[in-house]
């Protein structure tokens, strides 16, 4: 389902809004991203796909001139991971002006526990970025050998 309308507070508060009201007992079995466009209308997206194909799509809706958008997927933390509670998610913030920020925001379905999001667990955010970078590499055909960590 998509819904055009226009947001009356910062994107990011809005995502973590909206997360915090739609925990159910499975987690979010369906992920959802928030998408603005240059008109700032906001659009939000389902992402009815694999962990895998979550990438391509947000990349091609921002090559498709979104202006700022925010999503990511559920994951499960394990110990040494800098976290406190079992479940996360774990996703990108992009804007034109920044490079993307990866963010965490850990949950708790019973008793609800919503945790501010996170822009600074080193564990999650090196994992992002190499996720990230994986997918820009098969994109862009480049051997993941030919490339120095």
């Amino acid at each position: 389902m998509t819904l055009n309308t226009e947001p009356k507070q910062a994107l990011t508060e809005m995502f973590h809004d909206y997360v915090a009201s739609t925990i159910d007992p499975d987690g979010f079995p369906i992920p959802n991203a928030l998408v603005l466009d240059q008109n700032g209308a906001l659009t939000v997206v389902a992402l009815a796909v694999g962990p895998t194909e979550a990438y391509p799509v947000m990349l091609k809706l921002w090559d498709q001139g979104a202006a700022e958008m925010i999503f990511a997927l559920d994951r499960y933390a394990l110990p040494g991971q800098g976290t406190t509670l079992g479940d996360l998610l774990a996703g990108f913030h992009f804007t034109r002006h920044a490079a993307p920020r990866p963010f965490i925001i850990e949950y708790q379905y019973d008793p609800r526990i919503v945790q501010p999001i996170d822009w600074d667990n080193a564990y999650w955010t090196a994992g992002l970025y190499g996720e990230i970078n994986q997918y820009l590499r098969q994109r862009l055909g480049v051997d993941p050998a030919a490339v120095r960590q």
